[in-house]
């Protein structure tokens, strides 16, 4: 975050809070989104239900924080390059 935001450091602890704030919303009401259980005959049904709910929210955020890594990933390189393309302007 301090690549994408110059080294301006309460800008960047400032976002980083945001997009965690964003990150456990999202995270947390999909979650409860998710879990409807309808009706369990036994001890059976109540592990096979809560597994398969447990293990697809976690494949789901697995696959949501590999967007948030690109995302970081993706603003730092226009970071950097945004900083070689000043440093060049600022040798010529």
């Amino acid at each position: 975050m301090l690549d994408i935001f110059h080294q301006r450091v309460e800008i960047a602890m400032a976002t980083n809070k945001l997009f965690k704030i964003g990150f456990y919303l999202l995270n947390i009401g999909f979650a409860l989104r998710i879990i409807e259980i309808y009706s369990l005959t036994g001890y059976k049904d109540l592990v096979e239900t809560l597994s398969a709910k447990i293990g697809g929210f976690s494949i789901y955020l697995g696959i949501v924080m590999i967007f948030f890594i690109l995302f970081f990933l993706k603003g730092r390189k226009a970071s950097k390059e945004e900083n070689l393309k000043i440093e060049k302007e600022v040798k010529l």
